[in-house]
């Protein structure tokens, strides 16, 4: 009814165009913001989605190598190689950690009676390790819950100034024609539309990126237990 009235009205353009360019200058305003907040949340959501890809598939390319290869040092190259498989990371952290408390021990030898120790600082550097880079793969989700959260409230924003526009122009022309209306209304309107466009993917997109990541954090947890295992069988107990 309301497109109807507006492309009847002279002097306004038609479509979503038109009720921009009749907002006031606070809905222009409000409609830049969700504009900016609608780009940068499309660019993150897109390099988030080729990132956590990507170590997906890295991840379980390692695995495979892992359980398959048991040369450490065939495995370290790998891992080298994998820039983005949480994984590999772990993988390279736990050799490292292992490396560094051996190198303490009276001319490198690992007693029986020094496992248990050693096995939980390596346990505990692993568990480091997985926190981090769960946090490193959350960088960025923060902004798209704001935009999400945000979107709608600035789009309400705009509807209420809207609204008290269209009233205000009434209130001048003392009639309430679609003259009086229109500005008002148009900005309402388009102010709710954005806020919901701007919101709806951010949200999506959190909720997600947030599985995924969570996802992959059990997958680390369950790969520190296989490793910490692989370490002492082929690592610790060599030196013992």
């Amino acid at each position: 009814m309301f497109a109807l009235a507006v492309a009847a009205s002279p002097g306004m353009a038609p479509g979503i165009v038109g009720l921009f360019w009749e907002a006031g200058w606070m809905g222009k305003v409000i409609m830049g913001i969700l504009l900016c907040f609608s780009i940068v949340s499309w660019a993150m959501i897109l390099l988030k989605y080729q990132y956590l890809r990507r170590a997906e598939r890295e991840s379980k390319a390692f695995l495979v190598e892992f359980r398959r290869t048991k040369d450490v040092q065939e495995l370290l190259k790998r891992a080298e190689v994998m820039k983005y498989s949480p994984l590999a990371t772990l993988f390279l952290e736990g050799y490292r950690e292992t490396e560094a408390i051996v190198r303490t021990l009276p001319a490198g030898k690992v007693a029986e009676g020094d496992i248990p120790g050693i096995s939980e600082e390596i346990e505990r550097a692993l568990h480091m390790t997985t926190q981090d880079e769960v946090m490193y793969m959350e960088r960025y989700l923060a902004f798209l819950g704001t935009t999400g959260t945000v979107g709608p409230l600035l789009g309400l924003f705009g509807t209420v100034w809207g609204i008290m526009d269209a009233f205000y122009g009434i209130g001048l022309k003392g009639s309430g024609d679609i003259g009086a209306l229109a500005p008002g209304l148009a900005e309402a309107l388009i102010n709710t539309s954005g806020g919901l466009f701007v919101a709806i993917p951010a949200v999506i997109a959190y909720n997600f990126f947030a599985e995924k990541i969570r996802d992959i954090g059990t997958r680390m947890d369950s790969f520190s237990i296989e490793l910490l295992s692989f370490i002492n069988r082929t690592h610790l107990r060599k030196r013992s």
